[in-house]
């Protein structure tokens, strides 16, 4: 457990971008697949597998927004590297706040 926790901090920014990305993109994929089983379902146990899909990607998409947020940020000065509020899909090669190297 303490070596995931260390493996968790010493990530650097485009590492954390990489997680943050696979997260919230697989929540999005996850709701596709939810939205695709319950229009192709005739019966309530399909539906079911559906609603679960749909609660696993809302988890995953408010999961990654909320990562982004905490831990997407610059190593010298800790400003956000959220690019107004959004996910960005790449790094600028500078902090906008402090302007060193990322």
């Amino acid at each position: 457990m303490k070596n995931l926790q260390e493996k968790w901090r010493s990530m650097d920014c485009r590492q954390m971008l990489n997680v943050v990305n696979g997260t919230f993109y697989g929540g999005l994929g996850l709701l596709l697949v939810a939205w695709i089983v319950s229009q192709c379902s005739q019966s309530t146990v399909p539906g079911g597998f559906a609603v679960l899909l749909c609660v696993l990607g809302m988890a995953g998409v408010f999961g990654g927004i909320l990562l982004a947020y905490l831990r997407l940020r610059c190593p010298h000065c800790g400003a956000s590297l959220m690019l107004g509020g959004r996910i960005p899909t790449s790094l600028p090669n500078f902090c906008p706040k402090c302007g060193k190297p990322l």
